[in-house]
């Protein structure tokens, strides 16, 4: 699924000249609300200030900007997951009909290790690299981690078999 249309405010992050290419270049369409009128983003702001926090998550997962993709999808992720004051089940309960698993909830940024289930490195061999969370695989219990993982250089890495340093 990709993003098509971004309603925002007209924060200075939403307007800065480092936001506005990255839109340009995925096709996304801004719409801008008027000044003072927070309705106008449909729900109130206080049922999706953990949404708007991607900013922060960039800046705590020590990432650069061009994270924020996954800093969004992690943090619908999350909002899926939890319950609002408005609606007492979570979205993702509404949906499956089941409540959602919480166990693997970690923090956006957070560093853990990969091991490796190659086998063409030997016995002494590195076992697993240190890479950095970026985003949860939807429909699987994967998560996505980023860095440089051992002969490949920095690319992504989809596993479950992580040991987080929390």
């Amino acid at each position: 699924m990709n993003l098509k249309v971004l309603k925002t405010n007209r924060g200075r992050e939403y307007l800065s000249e480092q936001f506005k290419p990255i839109c340009e270049d995925k096709g996304i369409i801004r719409h801008l609300t008027i000044p003072y009128t927070p309705q106008q983003m449909g729900l109130q702001r206080g049922e999706i200030e953990h949404f708007w926090k991607w900013p922060d998550m960039i800046a705590q997962g020590n990432l650069p900007i061009s994270f924020w993709g996954d800093a969004i999808l992690t943090a619908s992720y999350i909002l899926n997951h939890v319950p609002s004051k408005s609606v007492p089940s979570t979205p993702y309960e509404l949906w499956h009909g089941r409540k959602p698993n919480l166990e693997g909830l970690r923090p956006w940024g957070s560093a853990g290790f990969v091991h490796s289930t190659s086998h063409k490195y030997g016995k002494l061999g590195h076992k697993a690299n240190k890479l950095i969370f970026i985003r949860y695989r939807e429909y699987s219990k994967s998560y996505v981690m980023y860095g440089k993982h051992l002969d490949k250089g920095m690319t992504e890495i989809e596993s479950r078999d992580v040991e987080f340093l929390e």
